[in-house]
């Protein structure tokens, strides 16, 4: 297998992060849009999801929780996802299985994510650019809160 490759649309990224969660026993980490997230919820990642928890794995995830993916979120945390909320990220996404396999990209000025969208994704086997990811991503978490301390507050606010 190539170290890395490019890839240069949403829904071939979501493909490889799919590949990625099929291939993993133990951990995955997780930061995109919540568009994103959307689109990976209809690809099938929600059913491959609870399989990799229901079989011990872990799956934590970063996503700004909305009232228009309250619902999805719901969903995943039911079923064994540790998801946190922060608006802070928006541009970036990264998706990395046990510390081995990656897939990353950063897309300046995208708001809305479709499956054609543009994009610049890198996936790669390197577990040093695995880390790397990771380091980010735990810096990102702990700076989130969870995605049920965030759907109270919306459901406070007068949400679903």
């Amino acid at each position: 297998m190539p170290s890395g490759f490019i890839i240069h649309n949403v829904k071939d990224a979501l493909a490889a992060a799919l590949g990625i969660l099929e291939s993993q026993q133990k951990e995955v980490a997780w930061l995109i849009p919540p568009s994103v997230h959307s689109l990976a919820t209809t690809l099938g990642f929600f059913e491959a999801m609870r399989t990799f928890v229901k079989q011990g794995g872990v799956s934590r995830g970063i996503v700004s929780v909305s009232r228009e993916n309250i619902d999805e979120i719901r969903m995943s945390v039911e079923s064994g996802e540790d998801i946190r909320h922060s608006d802070a990220i928006h541009e970036l996404f990264m998706y990395v299985g046990d510390k081995q396999q990656s897939v990353s990209s950063i897309n300046i000025g995208v708001e809305e994510y479709t499956l054609d969208t543009p994009v610049i994704a890198f996936w790669s086997e390197s577990p040093t650019y695995a880390e790397y990811l990771l380091t980010s991503f735990e810096s990102a978490w702990s700076q989130a809160v969870p995605a049920a301390q965030r759907i109270e507050e919306l459901l406070a606010q007068g949400g679903e």
